[in-house]
């Protein structure tokens, strides 16, 4: 089977040289085969990314589907002598002799590999206690969401990831130590999220273990599996989870809570050791360029004006106006949705069928944007989207996200919708074309469809591009009308002010030495509404609430250079397609391809 890949892989860079008008590429195969065994390389020291990524055995491609990430100082460094030996590789290779699609994939790669290397003297900035995507929710999510169970190998894999549990724990503990022997802890509310989530998950009995349920759940729902086998391995996880799951959080409890003894309330990266060159470095890897802080911080300054004088218009027209704050006036426009006679408009007033209705009504939306495509989109995605609620345990949370379908197509690109809380009907289609179409989904989907033969492409995902096009298309989709009312024009361009504001934020507490307190104050002046949980996460990834309004702003800027480089000869889904063929490639990457778009059409 793996011989068969490769005759695809090949087959489709026999298509793509034949379009470079009978050139000769000496060194296509050679290239080809290094792009393969980088993937083959990357899923064997990383079967927690395999597994996310959910492609099928029949494949080829072989790696331990029964184990985690070995994230010891072994398997760590395997990982960066991997890197190493690839980036010598590339260079080997004259980019002359390459087909200039392989020529943009290879600087794809060479960008990772000096962006992984870079990050080598970083690696105990960034802290391992995380809320949001520490061990505590990292193990779970992959046994969970991403470990599909279809025969009886599956299942033993499921068990024998459960059984590997401890081991990632240690791990995690072990450079959890190693920064606090540096002084490097996270703020004192942080540990405090990440204990509270790992007491929780301890404190519940085996019959509600969420491991042991959803094994029970995806095993008594395959047919090849008997009952006896069923109910042996399941007997086999609740123990599993009982004698070495819960003790090994247990002891990661107790490490949590000696170094919160030690812990303090500032924020910002710049109290690591050299953690403003940390910093610098965590915006790069996000939103893929090297802006400076200051210039970021800035950018987020002037989009949040620019943002709230275009919502002040829309405002006045409602009556909501006045010399207030920004907050001040959204305080006095969500009054305004109060109103009696505003419910039924705002919000969903049957509770005995709200969340069927929330549902109809987000899938209808997304059927609704297929038939608006054309407009603006030559190529339409073959992949649809699915609309599901999430998972009952993960409501407390409040979070709305979207989850790319798996390679195989088993598992599709899935929009998930929080039930836990009430959004706004007005701001139901922003969040829809954001997650979806033309958003997440349209994007990754079309990435997948057109450069799925180079399988390493979809190890990444550039947050800049991937966040920057998402934020880009909220703003699409109300210039080419598909927002119906004054209400969702407002949704999207509170959508996009939060984002800008984010910017300002993050810049805020990793650069300007704000303190939480400051930063949420200055998200009540500017939103009307501040949040721990949003200024938490920012925290705990430095740059990354950056890369949405970033990416937005530079798409924006290369289809305004288009424009007036094309005049009469620009073509809106011509351009689209320039930005999506590729897949996620770094801005400056794709700053290259559209001038070489405006060359062709000169």
């Amino acid at each position: 089977m793996k011989r068969l890949a490769m005759l695809v892989i090949l087959a489709g860079l026999l298509l793509e040289a034949g379009g470079s008008h009978g050139a000769v590429y000496p060194d296509s195969a050679r290239m080809e085969m290094l792009f393969d065994d980088y993937f083959k390389g990357f899923i064997s020291l990383n079967p927690e990314e395999a597994a996310a990524l959910g492609f099928p055995k029949e494949w080829g491609y072989e790696f331990n589907r029964g184990a985690l990430d070995d994230i010891s100082d072994r398997g760590i460094e395997a990982n960066f002598a991997m890197a190493r030996d690839f980036r010598k590789r590339l260079s080997e290779i004259d980019s002359n002799k390459i087909t200039p699609a392989q020529k943009i994939d290879a600087d794809l790669l060479a960008w990772f590999l000096d962006l992984q290397m870079q990050g080598g003297k970083y690696l105990y900035q960034r802290y391992y206690i995380d809320h949001l995507s520490g061990v505590q929710a990292q193990v779970i999510n992959v046994l969970t969401t991403y470990h599909t169970i279809s025969d009886m190998q599956d299942a033993r894999d499921y068990l024998s990831r459960m059984e590997a549990i401890p081991a990632r724990v240690e791990q995690t503990m072990r450079l959890i130590d190693l920064q606090d022997k540096k002084g490097i802890r996270p703020p004192i509310y942080i540990i405090d999220r990440v204990l509270k989530d790992v007491e929780d998950f301890v404190s519940a009995s085996l019959a509600q273990d969420v491991l042991t349920l959803d094994f029970k759940n995806k095993v008594e729902s395959v047919r090849a599996i008997d009952q006896t086998n069923r109910e042996h391995m399941i007997q086999i996880a609740a123990v599993t989870v009982r004698d070495k799951v819960y003790p090994s959080f247990n002891a990661f409890i107790s490490q949590l809570k000696d170094i919160s003894t030690r812990a303090d309330s500032i924020c910002g990266a710049w109290k690591l050791p050299d953690g403003d060159n940390y910093y610098q470095y965590s915006l790069k890897s996000f939103t893929s360029l090297s802006a400076p802080p200051e210039e970021i911080f800035q950018l987020g300054q002037k989009e949040v004006e620019s943002l709230q004088k275009e919502a002040r218009v829309l405002l006045d027209s409602l009556g909501i106006g006045g010399d207030k704050t920004f907050g001040a006036l959204m305080q006095d426009y969500w009054a305004y949705w109060r109103r009696p006679e505003m419910q039924d408009i705002f919000f969903y007033t049957d509770s005995t069928h709200k969340r069927e209705m929330i549902l109809r009504d987000y899938r209808a939306i997304l059927d609704n944007v297929y038939s608006l495509l054309p407009r603006a989109f030559s190529y339409i995605s073959k992949t649809k989207a699915a609309v599901e609620p999430v998972p009952s345990y993960r409501e407390a949370g409040g979070t709305t996200y979207y989850e790319p379908a798996s390679l195989d197509g088993k598992r599709p690109g899935t929009f998930y919708i929080n039930m836990g809380y009430t959004l706004a009907k007005p701001n139901m289609r922003t969040l829809t074309y954001h997650e979806t179409v033309p958003g997440h989904h349209f994007q990754i989907a079309t990435q997948q469809e057109l450069t799925s033969r180079r399988l390493f492409k979809n190890l990444y995902f550039i947050s800049g591009f991937g966040e920057g096009w998402a934020m880009y298309v909220e703003r699409l989709a109300s210039e080419l009308g598909w927002l119906p009312d004054i209400y969702s024009r407002l949704a999207e361009i509170n959508s996009q002010l939060f984002r800008a504001v984010r910017v300002v934020l993050d810049t805020g507490i990793h650069y300007k030495k704000w303190t939480r307190e400051q930063a949420l104050q200055y998200m009540t002046d500017n939103l009307g509404w501040g949040s721990e949980n949003e200024i938490d996460r920012y925290i705990v990834w430095p740059g990354q609430a950056c890369s949405y309004t970033v990416g937005r702003v530079k798409i924006m800027a290369l289809r305004e250079k288009a424009q007036t480089a094309l005049g009469d000869k620009f073509n809106l889904p011509d351009f689209h397609m320039v930005i999506l063929k590729n897949g996620s490639i770094p801005l400056d990457m794709l700053e290259d391809r559209v001038d070489e778009y405006i060359k062709s059409k000169s």
